[in-house]
């Protein structure tokens, strides 16, 4: 029974993170006008990116997974990107563990994967988003604020201290809601994850697949005829990007179109018009086309429960 309602969940979930997918990119009139006036003999190359983006992320996904799981490699990706849709709802990024756990992967197993999964996109940003704020005066202060905030935290937990207590409040909270040996459990398949190489490893992947998606906002702007230079292009993803995922939004919505846009404007010459008509194909192309192709994974390629076979 348990299951059955795991998989309906799952169901529920997936759906409403497709439609909002489809709600926010494919709606609106500038999100027409962009898709009229875009020279789609790019879009190939746009499509296989966005899906080399994905696999890179879900071979990633194998990589952490492969300390504490001998699960099938192909149930694994399937898994991963059949969550996609999902994450795009608040707190959806959880229905990957539930994938896992349909595959016969305990939540306990999974959910340092899935955590360190998201963990390192932010890691990557921060680094990314540091070097962005040595060139551009105008992110600077904002970034400098976070660097002081995390090491303010890092220097924190350097002590035993504030480690042990954090430990301890953990521990107590799991123990209130009757999950304290699933915690047990969590923090000793973290240890088995947490490794030097797993994680050197799959943070490469990470930084290859910024690439990827700077690669793919090349291709939204030579739609329209414009050819940025790659450096600049590299800023212009990563500081909107970066400013969407700390406003906790799914996916920045919102957040990351108006940073871009206002980037674009501001330090490529790019008119607005066409910034905001490059955004919203680079949008479509990395958030609604990923998750129209993780919902598709799900409905038609994954078995649910079956997986476990």
């Amino acid at each position: 029974m348990k299951g059955k309602y795991l998989k309906y969940v799952l169901h529920v979930v997936v759906l409403i993170g497709l439609i909002v997918a489809a709600v926010k990119y494919i709606n609106g009139e500038e999100v027409l006008q962009a898709l009229r006036s875009y020279n789609y003999a790019f879009a190939p190359v746009l499509l296989a990116l966005s899906i080399l983006y994905l696999a890179m992320k879900a071979w990633r996904f194998i990589r952490l997974m492969r300390p504490v799981s001998d699960v099938a490699g192909n149930v694994l990706f399937r898994g991963y990107v059949a969550g996609t849709a999902a994450t795009l709802v608040p707190g959806g990024v959880a229905a990957r563990a539930g994938l896992m756990n349909q595959a016969g992967v305990s939540v306990a197993k999974s959910g340092v994967p899935v955590a360190l999964s998201s963990i390192l996109d932010q890691v990557a940003f921060i680094g990314s988003a540091l070097f962005a704020a040595i060139w551009f005066e105008n992110v600077r202060l904002p970034v400098l604020v976070l660097l002081g905030i995390l090491v303010s935290l890092g220097v924190i937990f350097l002590f035993p201290g504030p480690r042990r207590w954090l430990g301890q409040a953990a521990a107590a909270i799991a123990k209130r809601f009757n999950f304290a040996d699933q915690w047990e459990n969590f923090l000793q398949h973290g240890r088995e994850v947490i490794n030097t190489r797993t994680i050197l490893v799959a943070l490469a992947i990470t930084v290859a697949g910024l690439l990827v998606q700077v690669i793919i906002l090349d291709f939204s702007l030579r739609g329209f005829g414009f050819n940025v230079p790659y450096a600049t292009l590299f800023f212009a993803y990563i500081v909107p990007t970066m400013l969407g995922r700390l406003s906790a939004l799914p996916a920045g919505v919102g957040v990351t179109e108006a940073s871009m846009v206002g980037f674009l404007s501001s330090s490529t010459g790019v008119d607005p018009d066409t910034g905001l008509a490059a955004t919203a194909i680079f949008r479509i192309a990395t958030v609604f086309f990923q998750a129209l192709l993780g919902a598709l994974v799900y409905f038609f390629a994954w078995r649910g429960e079956k997986e476990k076979s």
